[in-house]
């Protein structure tokens, strides 16, 4: 059995039935923190200390979480991913594509963790979903070849900018274990044109597309 992102085994109900944005402030960030971190402690041997300020969190019927991610928005200050880049992350989308790109309008996401594949891709879907109806155009994250290949199932396109190099990494409190063996790539992919296949393609649950499991908020509102 091959992974794509990294996740533990469990059994649960099918499906995630709700959905929380969970700011630094929030009761539930300690459980949610606790959950990523021990996906990453199985996965990688990683001990994970520092998130992302915003977490989205998904959980089953019965109550427990299946799957979370963290996010922070371009407006919010230097982003974590920057460290990989030798420009600011705009500008490096920006040559990429050949035209402008508005910071404001960029978000990166990480702490990926799931349960199981399954919930990996359940989570991709809904992020897209909520990173499109926030209003933000552009998402940036650090990638190992398990999670590359779980966007490429969900026929999701992204492109590679750069190494993510541990190396790069300044004053950064955790400790990665094995992840940095996994050869991580930083990547960048369009949310509207992959929001737009979403809603076109066959193999995706249109269900699961039009679950409202987490508020709509504008992108400037992280």
């Amino acid at each position: 059995m091959t992974p794509t992102l990294p996740y533990v085994s469990a059994q649960r109900p099918h499906g995630f039935a709700n959905g929380a944005l969970i700011g630094i402030d929030d009761a539930r960030r300690t459980e949610t923190e606790a959950f990523i971190a021990q996906v990453y402690r199985l996965r990688y041997g990683a001990e994970l200390t520092r998130f992302l300020p915003h977490l989205l969190a998904f959980r089953n019927a019965a109550g427990g979480l299946q799957a979370a991610v963290g996010l922070r928005s371009g407006n919010e200050g230097p982003l974590f991913v920057e460290q990989y880049l030798d420009v600011p992350a705009e500008a490096a989308i920006a040559h990429a594509i050949g035209g402008p790109v508005m910071r404001d309008q960029l978000v990166e996401v990480g702490n990926f963790g799931a349960l199981t594949a399954g919930d990996a891709r359940e989570l991709i879907l809904h992020l897209t979903c909520w990173l499109h109806s926030a209003g933000f155009r552009w998402v940036m994250f650090a990638a190992t070849r398990q999670l590359r290949n779980a966007f490429d199932r969900l026929h999701l396109a992204t492109v590679e900018l750069a190494d993510a190099n541990a190396s790069r990494l300044i004053d950064d409190h955790n400790h990665w274990g094995r992840y940095y063996d996994a050869q991580p790539k930083l990547m960048f992919g369009d949310i509207a044109a992959g929001h737009a296949y979403l809603q076109r393609a066959d193999n995706v649950s249109k269900t699961t597309l039009a679950m409202p499991l987490l508020p709509c908020l504008a992108a400037g509102a992280l």
